[in-house]
């Protein structure tokens, strides 16, 4: 549902590939990528891998077997380190719930995001510790959910090159008067006229998730009662510079959500918050 954002991940996977180059000492000679290649593959050039590696996969069960401890416990560069650096603070295939990576002054760790193999491991083996084939997410959507499907860029969306937040938007569907004090006066719905944005909103059941926040879009709509235009124009007036800086400050503080396309990253529901609100 999130675009992860690319600025520092080429970077990133560059780190990734030289912390594990010495330790994958066993990487098979005739593969026709180098190593460095398929730990840090971009979206499309995993797709290459994966298509060329499919029926090879018994070639590189090492990458699971020996090397699985890389996404827990392993010391000289773990899931931490990585989730740390990404700072995706919000599962990117739901934009519900959150995924913070915390870690105490002391070093002791205490969460982070589950990382999800979009070309699952089983099958690619060899994508198992490639950097952009490891999406951090929480564990509703990693476990739960895409556990039971088989990804490829062909079918569904990659929060690594895909912007779902384009394709598909949350629309507002009024069904009788009580819409502004009843859920039941209104129907949410999930729609995108691309194909793949619709895969990931079947997968990942995203349609039937929020139901349970139609609360949220119920005091919005209460909220866009109260706070007609020039309401909104005389807080303004009064607080810009002090309160808050500008009206995207002051929708958020309303709307309780980011209400621009480049933050509903920072907080979880605000694709619907930012949708539903643009709507009204």
């Amino acid at each position: 549902m999130i675009q992860i954002q690319h600025e520092h991940l080429e970077r990133f996977s560059k780190e990734h590939y030289e912390a594990l180059k010495d330790k994958l000492d066993n990487f098979p000679n005739n593969c026709l990528y180098s190593l460095e290649e398929v730990l840090t593959a971009k979206p499309e050039k995993l797709h290459e891998i994966a298509t060329w590696a499919k029926n090879k996969k018994t070639d590189y069960q090492f990458m699971i077997t020996k090397y699985t401890n890389f996404t827990t416990k392993k010391k000289e560069y773990d899931a931490y380190d990585l989730a740390k650096k990404l700072n995706v603070n919000v599962c990117p295939y739901c934009n519900i719930n959150a995924t913070y990576t915390v870690i105490k002054s002391n070093g002791k760790k205490i969460t982070r995001p589950e990382f999800d193999h979009f070309y699952d491991k089983d099958t690619y083996p060899i994508l198992a510790l490639s950097f952009y084939n490891l999406i951090p997410s929480c564990h509703i959507c990693n476990s739960t959910l895409k556990g039971i499907e088989k990804f490829s860029i062909d079918t569904y969306l990659n929060p690594y090159s895909d912007n779902f937040d384009k394709v598909a938007k949350f629309k507002l569907k009024i069904e009788d008067s009580t819409f502004y004090h009843a859920i039941k006066g209104f129907n949410l719905t999930l729609e995108s006229d691309d194909k793949r944005a619709n895969k990931n909103i079947e997968s990942f059941e995203l349609e039937t998730l929020y139901q349970n926040h139609k609360d949220i879009v119920l005091e919005l709509i209460q909220k866009e009662a109260i706070y007609n235009e020039s309401y909104l124009d005389e807080l303004l007036t009064q607080y810009e510079g002090t309160l808050f800086k500008n009206k995207e400050d002051l929708q958020r503080l309303i709307s309780g959500g980011y209400v621009t396309d480049e933050e509903i990253g920072k907080r979880p529901l605000s694709k619907l918050i930012k949708d539903i609100s643009q709507e009204l």
